[in-house]
């Protein structure tokens, strides 16, 4: 893992790309940057970890680019529960819940992640309240969609079949 400096971060992702993720839908590149110059970008490159065990979540991350494996613990092994895209949140459900993190991120191909602290949101929300009102239905939207996505699996496990 490295630290990336945000303006060649900015330049390799271009803005373009970073308008059209789901975390910044709508947002105004002013807030975008803000973001990012803010927060602090990583490099990971593919098979590197970032296990988060018994800690309370103080941030949360959006995948700016790449793919990664979300393995949750329990008891004395690792499930796979979610592979996370270029765009979506990770961890705010654990930031704004103060969950204690139990699990180790993966990195599928080389990304870029950008980590939000839970100071910076805060900030957001005094400096930018208008954006910050689109962030949060951004947030959860996906939030939406990650339950979705369980109560399918919670269903397909049952027998349920959806009705074609």
């Amino acid at each position: 893992m490295k630290i990336l400096d945000t303006d060649a971060a900015i330049d390799k992702i271009g803005w373009e790309c970073l308008n059209e993720l789901s975390t910044f839908g709508a947002l105004s590149n002013e807030v975008v940057a803000n973001l990012l110059h803010n927060g602090v970008i990583r490099h990971y490159q593919e098979g590197e970890y970032v296990a988060r065990i018994e800690r309370v979540a103080e941030s949360f991350q959006v995948l700016l680019s790449g793919r990664v494996a979300y393995y949750r613990h329990f008891d004395d092994c690792d499930v796979l529960t979610r592979h996370f895209h270029q765009g979506e949140q990770m961890g705010f459900d654990q930031m704004i819940g103060l969950f204690t993190q139990n699990g180790t991120d993966v990195v599928l191909e080389d990304s870029l992640v950008l980590d939000i602290s839970n100071q910076q949101f805060s900030s957001l929300r005094i400096d930018f309240p208008a954006d910050f009102g689109l962030l949060m239905i951004n947030l959860a939207r996906e939030l939406a969609r990650e339950i979705e996505i369980l109560e399918n699996v919670i269903g397909r496990g049952t027998g349920w079949r959806e009705e074609e």
